[in-house]
């Protein structure tokens, strides 16, 4: 069955809602303030378009990568591709959203890469990439193709021998092949932390026919990571790299396990790919999706412009000559892993003009997923027919001087258990002409003009703003609706083996992605969490009834011993898509459904849109509810309920921090959603009971302060009530929980304050995408704020504008989040600007969304509000926190009239209409 528009949850959402998500709206009605969508678009150019990821040199450092790449990255919301190669050459690895392994557990993996090489007619050509490669042992992960399959890269690790100092590699040309220069990129050159294993004493060997070998050089005592060595020049089909000393000896494990690590050897005739003699350069440029590259490739300076399609999966690079002699080029189109998975395999072919390469995850009791690169290139001129072998395809073409060619990839499959995706990645790369690229990269270029249209924050700080607009790029990136949605790392898979699977993990980390989409009026973007959630929900069930027993086995046998509810929905911490299971572990908590609700809460709020919480919302909300009806526990003594579970991971105590403060919030939106809707009236005394007899969020006292606890102290498993400088797990009651604001009285928000203070977690690799938030929501010192905020962001934001540290990846954009909050905020029905801005500073945003379904503009100027632009998108109340304390306010709604607002302690509320624009400035 064809998807409805925008994916299967635009099918429970109103058309309206739908129209405005995806872009297809007509234009908004600006304020009498905010600027016209003309001004809007030159000020967005001059922001977000001096924004780039820079890069000078071709190290490519962290490319490939267990985590999230560090190099320029694209993506559409399914496909993925990340830039890297080597001096002389480019590489863009290719990852698919849906392109997951089932066997033995699920995981996010490679998929290819397409690469750009000088070959042979200009003194280039590497003559060892793609010979048949075979080694005296080698380790199951790392078999000896790896040695030639021209993905080396940084992090790379090539051919890895078995235990034992005396190894061979050898290769088959499969033709006699003159050369006279050969290169062994040993493991410190993708690894340099690993010099230890750098080849120490080998030879190189020729031979005619494989059985009879001549020695033609010899190398005793190497240390560096790179050995470039020229000989008397030969002509011979077999080549054997004879290796003596595996290692340097160095350390424990050289010493106790040598290994040979070879992670490529290459093969020259004549001078070979010489450091490139002119300068290097690379931009990822954000305001349109492009990676921009300046290079010298076989001698001749070169440019090259590569994006992703908006609506197709097209990769495509457009490179042109700047030089003045032709150079002749190979684009290969491979499948694989720089650590392959056992059991995958990888076929190649040519199609005509198109090479392809398809690979195949490993069978099992799961499914198997099956995705397909195929290239072809337009422009230049064909040298020889195309070719391929194992897993890779290849062109070979002229670039004239001055000209240009295209290299254009299509990618299809991924999924579970797909036919062979072959056919439909030919056909798309085959429909392709210069007039249709150009088409495709007009609408491309038009996605990410009404992607940054949709809203933009100006804050005169150049720090702040390339964290802000590089996290947004990276989600737009990542994540669009009818897509597979982005785990830990985004769509980004340049390895087979990524940390925790790339999963979805449910104690926080996967829902902080979307954590800032809501208020930067992009709430489409969380469209395809919804769908994953959806398909996982009859597992989450069986869970509840079957499985609670192993949440912690004493607890629940006491208190459950049919090991299960009768109703409600459990989760494990890590799950995949189509309904899979990735960490299936609890670590002793049951909080992972009540941050899985949280995102459906927020939508709704901010979009107040009533299919959705119907269909969609509600639904789950009431299974989640339902699960801690016959969890919480009541305490006769003291007439309320007790919570137990683990607040980190492993521990356990009485009114665990967050889940109190999380389940504080799914009751009360589950309330008002079933009076929204006139639905179960008959349960809303229950809820409204579990809520009222809901224990206090625990405290405890820190040199005479107090502060907020992990659970009840004394009943905490470990003992410790608070964890100075780890996660602020205590705080999320405050974040994502809500149930503490700007709103709340003075002393709680003030005991907030003392356990930020306290817990100075500012740098804690966790907390990044939320102690920003809890600070911001509950009125911490603003100028304290932003410098906290700026000093991580300034050590940590790497080339392509990602936080980094070693164990997260696109979570760390829910910090958007705390930029939004600085300048807009909803708590307790009201909404305030500015509301945690220094005094003299000037700002202004327009178009953030604020709760209730209101997108609002405003600016502040010598530490004074002009004016706030509201549309109302539901035909809500709007309630104001004046802007301008103790004076009158006027509102006049754009098109028509004046409306005469109510002031109550200082907040101004007016009724408004739906699609109606209001306009509010000082009397």
């Amino acid at each position: 069955m064809k998807r409805p528009p925008g994916g299967l949850l635009a099918a429970t959402l109103t058309a309206a809602l739908v129209a405005a998500l995806l872009g297809s709206a007509p234009a908004r009605a600006a304020g009498a303030d905010t600027p016209t969508p003309d001004q809007q678009w030159t000020r967005i150019q001059q922001i977000v378009g001096g924004i780039k990821g820079r890069w000078t040199t071709q190290a490519y450092t962290n490319a490939v990568s267990n985590t999230m790449p560090d190099t320029a990255l694209l993506g559409n919301g399914d496909i993925g591709v990340t830039s890297g190669g080597g001096e002389g050459y480019k590489t863009f690895y290719v990852s698919k959203g849906n392109f997951w392994t089932g066997n033995p557990n699920p995981s996010l993996v490679s998929l290819g890469a397409v690469t750009i090489t000088p070959v042979s007619g200009t003194g280039q050509a590497n003559l060892a990439l793609g010979a048949t490669a075979t080694a005296s042992s080698s380790d199951g992960s790392f078999p000896p193709a790896r040695a030639v399959s021209g993905q080396w890269g940084p992090g790379y690790e090539g051919w890895v021998s078995a235990v034992g100092k005396v190894q061979s590699l050898t290769l088959d040309l499969r033709a006699a092949k003159t050369f006279d220069r050969y290169v062994v990129r040993h493991d410190g050159a993708a690894r340099p932390a690993e010099t230890a294993h750098n080849t120490r004493d080998f030879t190189l060997s020729v031979s005619s026919d494989g059985s009879a070998w001549r020695t033609v050089d010899t190398v005793a005592g190497n240390a560096a990571n790179v050995t470039d060595r020229s000989f008397a020049q030969v002509t011979a089909r077999y080549v054997r790299l004879n290796i003596t000393e595996p290692t340097q000896g160095s350390n424990p494990d050289t010493i106790a396990n040598p290994r040979a690590r070879i992670g490529q050897i290459e093969l020259y005739s004549g001078n070979g790919p010489t450091q490139p003699s002119g300068p290097f350069a690379e931009e990822q440029n954000i305001l349109k999706g492009d990676i921009d590259t300046s290079m010298t490739i076989g001698g001749t300076p070169v440019s090259m412009r590569t994006w992703t399609a908006a609506d197709s999966n097209l990769l495509v690079t457009r490179i042109q000559s700047l030089g003045s002699a032709s150079v002749r080029l190979q684009a290969q189109t491979s499948t694989g892993a720089p650590d392959p998975r056992p059991g995958f395999t990888s076929t190649s072919g040519v199609d005509g003009g198109t090479v392809w390469a398809t690979r195949q995850t490993a069978s099992g009791s799961r499914w198997v997923s099956r995705a397909s690169l195929a290239t072809r290139v337009l422009g230049g001129t064909p040298v020889g027919s195309p070719t391929s072998g194992g897993a890779a395809g290849r062109i070979v073409f002229d670039l004239p001087a001055g000209q240009t060619a295209t290299i254009v990839t299509a990618v299809a499959g991924g999924g579970q258990n797909p036919a062979d995706p072959g056919p439909a990645a030919r056909s798309l790369a085959a429909a392709q002409t210069s007039a249709s690229l150009d088409s495709l990269y007009a609408a491309h270029v038009d996605w990410w003009k009404r992607y940054w249209l949709k809203s933009y924050v100006d804050l005169g700080d150049d720090v702040l703003q390339r964290y802000y607009y590089g996290s947004l790029y990276l989600l737009g990136s990542a994540s669009r609706a009818g897509k597979t949605a982005p785990g830990l790392y985004g769509i980004w898979a340049t390895t087979d083996h990524p940390q925790f699977n790339g999963d979805m993990h449910l104690n926080y980390n996967w829902m902080a992605n979307f954590y800032g989409v809501y208020s930067s009026n992009r709430p489409e973007l969380a469209l395809p969490y919804f769908d994953l959630v959806a398909a996982y929900l009859p597992e989450a069930r069986r869970r509840a009834r079957q499985d609670l027993a192993r949440v912690k086995p004493d607890y629940v046998s006491a208190r459950f011993p049919s090991g299960g509810l009768p109703g409600g929905v459990l989760f494990p911490v890590g799950i995949a898509p189509f309904g899979a299971t990735a960490d299936d572990n609890y670590h002793q908590q049951v909080a992972n459904s009540l941050f899985t609700a949280t995102q459906y809460i927020s939508f709704y709020e901010y979009t107040r849109d009533r299919a959705f919480l119907s269909g969609t919302a509600y639904p789950l909300m009431k299974e989640v509810a339902t699960f801690f009806r016959y969890w919480l526990e009541w305490d006769a003594g003291s007439q309320r309920y007790n919570l137990w579970s683990g607040p980190h991971e492993g521990t356990w105590a009485r009114n665990s921090s967050p889940d109190l403060g999380l389940l504080r919030r799914l009751l009360s939106a589950t309330i008002s959603a079933s009076v929204e809707l006139g639905a179960d009236a008959a349960d809303r005394a229950t809820w409204q009971g579990m809520l009222d007899r809901l224990a206090p969020q625990p405290r405890t006292t820190v040199d005479g302060r107090s502060v907020y606890a992990l659970g009840d102290p004394g009943t905490i498993s470990d003992g410790r009530a608070i964890r100075p400088g780890d996660n602020t797990v205590n705080l999320e009651f405050v974040h994502p929980g809500e149930v503490l604001g700007l709103g709340s009285p003075a002393a709680d928000r003030q005991a907030a304050v003392a356990t930020l203070d306290v817990m100075n977690s500012w740098g804690q690799d966790n907390s990044f995408p939320k102690v920003f938030t809890q600070a911001a929501r509950v009125g911490y010192p603003a100028q304290s704020l932003i410098d906290r905020l700026k000093g991580q962001i300034s050590t940590r934001l790497a080339g392509n504008l990602r936080i980094i540290d070693p164990h997260h990846g696109l979570e760390k954009a829910g910090a958007v989040e705390a930029v939004n909050d600085l300048l807009l905020q909803t708590d307790g029905g009201v909404m305030r600007v500015f509301p945690v801005w220094p005094a003299g500073r000037d700002a202004s945003f327009v178009k953030l969304r604020a709760k209730d379904g209101l997108v609002v503009s405003s600016a502040r100027t010598g530490g004074q509000v002009g004016y706030v632009d509201v549309t109302s998108e539901a035909g809500r109340t709007v309630r104001l926190a004046n802007p301008w304390p103790g004076r009158p306010v006027v509102v006049t709604r754009v098109g028509g009239g004046t409306v005469t607002p109510t002031v109550s302690g200082d907040v101004v509320s007016f009724p408004t209409q739906q699609g109606a624009t209001y306009t509010i400035t000082p009397g």
